[in-house]
């Protein structure tokens, strides 16, 4: 599905391209963002328009433009949100007309909104970023409004892409996240697994924490750091508490560098209940470190159980804990994973992907 790579297009054509965000702080969707702005922006004209200032750590290229939209406390009440999304619609609808916008392509649930609802002449692209059913809750029928109205949506699983019906299918793409890795994991490794990713319900760190406090009665070498912040911080600081562990799981909280400060790890774990394709587990099978992953969407598109990497049943205490354990016990397994890891996810090179993204963007023109 989707546009043919076959059909013939103007490969010299340079477009304007408008990349929509939330925000340009550190995060999935950003990361993508990033990497992709910054090689489409070797070839053509690319502003990137955002909601929230939470600060720019992510090495965004000299080359493209930034525009800030209206932005709002995101505790506020609904109508509030809802009067200033609607001056973000017109905002940026104006923001089309003045650059003569090509295509716009938006990374995001409230991002894909607006970017539709903002449509002039340009031609709307719209990137689902997790399971929209999950994260959108009771407003779901926004997504689908959304990806109606657009011209092509991409998809980071074939399972996501099942949600919709044939007239969204048609006009899809299924898309692989573009990766960018500083360096390759250390030779030498610590007793010590990671985790990356927002302290939201989403993530259900609380899972990986009971798991590793089960695992660590066995293995008392090793430590559990988990990267990222977010609302459950307090709550699942009292969790580590409450079972004894506050010198061995520690909260790092947000690190721009935490690929680097990673490199020594044995393993990493994804301990989420749902997500889209997570750009932290592709980075670290790339990187060389053996993964672990609930069975959520996209993990189970990249991870062949006992190949590259380990897959458990979502919310499955009992089975994280007896996989924490299998690849503590069996070097011998973790290197075997670590290899053909790092071999499959050579086809995520951010060369290749960016290339293939520009493809569908010159298709849908």
């Amino acid at each position: 599905m989707g546009p043919d790579k076959t059909n013939e297009v103007n490969t010299e054509k340079r477009m304007n391209l408008l990349i929509v965000l939330s925000t340009l702080y550190l995060g999935g969707a950003q990361k993508v963002a990033c990497i992709l702005a910054n090689g489409l922006s070797e070839r053509h004209n690319v502003t990137i328009a955002y909601c929230f200032d939470s600060g720019r750590v992510l090495p965004f290229s000299e080359k493209c433009s930034f525009r800030k939209l209206p932005d709002y406390n995101k505790n506020a009440g609904l109508p509030i949100k809802a009067r200033f999304i609607l001056k973000q619609i017109r905002e940026l609808k104006a923001l089309k007309k003045e650059l003569n916008i090509d295509v716009s392509v938006s990374l995001g649930n409230v991002s894909n909104l607006i970017n539709v609802m903002s449509k002039s002449k340009d031609c709307i692209i719209c990137s689902e970023r997790s399971n929209p059913e999950k994260s959108w809750g009771r407003l779901y029928f926004l997504t689908k409004l959304s990806y109606r109205k657009a011209d092509h949506i991409i998809f980071q699983s074939e399972q996501i892409r099942s949600l919709f019906g044939e007239r969204i299918c048609r006009k899809s793409s299924i898309l692989k996240n573009p990766i960018m890795i500083p360096a390759l994991a250390s030779e030498r490794r610590a007793k010590k697994i990671v985790s990356l990713g927002r302290l939201e319900a989403q993530k259900n760190h609380s899972l990986l924490i009971r798991s590793f406090a089960r695992f660590y009665e066995q293995f008392p070498e090793y430590s559990l750091h988990i990267f990222g912040e977010g609302k459950l911080k307090n709550g699942l600081q009292q969790l580590i508490a409450s079972l004894g562990m506050s010198d061995h799981i520690i909260l790092e909280g947000n690190d721009p560098a935490v690929l680097e400060h990673i490199r020594d790890a044995e393993m990493f774990v994804l301990s989420s209940d749902f997500e889209g394709l997570s750009n932290a587990l592709l980075e670290c099978m790339a990187m060389g470190i053996a993964c672990i992953s609930t069975k959520c969407e996209g993990s189970v598109d990249v991870i062949r159980s006992g190949k590259n990497g380990l897959l458990v049943d979502i919310g499955d205490e009992g089975a994280l804990t007896r996989a924490l354990c299998a690849l503590a016990a069996d070097p011998g397994l973790r290197r075997q994973l670590e290899q053909q890891a790092r071999e499959d996810m050579k086809a995520f090179d951010r060369s290749v992907v960016v290339d293939d993204w520009e493809r569908v963007i010159r298709a849908c023109l």
